[in-house]
Parts: C-alpha cells; structure tokens; sequence
C-alpha cells in the first residue's frame, strides 16, 4: 500500500473565486462639488459604448483601426 498524499482538483468558476477568503470587490469614487462619480457608473457608460460599438460592427463583414502619429 502506498502512503503517497491523495490530491483532488477541481475548476471553479472566477464568481466563486472571488467569493474565496471575502472576495475581491474593490469601489472608488470621485466627488466634485455636488457631483459624484462612482466605479459603476463608468463601468455602465464604458458597457453603453462596448454595446454601440459591437452593435455598429456587427453590421459589416470586417472592421479595422487605423492610428497616425
């Protein structure tokens, strides 16, 4: 009989990772005056433009991105 260690693995997925050890949610927040800007808020406007643009691209066969200095 061997005593060799037994060791399982298994995949998790990356929300139960972050569940792991309380997890990793981290939150900023800009406050100018009477205005505030959170992380969420950019997120959602940055989701808003990712949305509009795969939008507008799905409706050609091919997309392409030119940059000149």
């Amino acid at each position: 009989m061997h005593s060799a260690p037994q060791v399982e693995t298994v995949e998790i997925s990356d929300a139960e990772l972050d569940n792991v050890s309380g997890g990793l949610d981290p939150h900023a927040s800009l406050v100018v005056g009477p205005t505030a800007v959170s992380d969420a808020d950019v997120l959602a406007q940055i989701d808003a433009v990712k949305n509009e643009v795969l939008t507008t691209a799905g409706q050609y066969n091919h997309a392409g991105v030119s940059v000149s200095v």
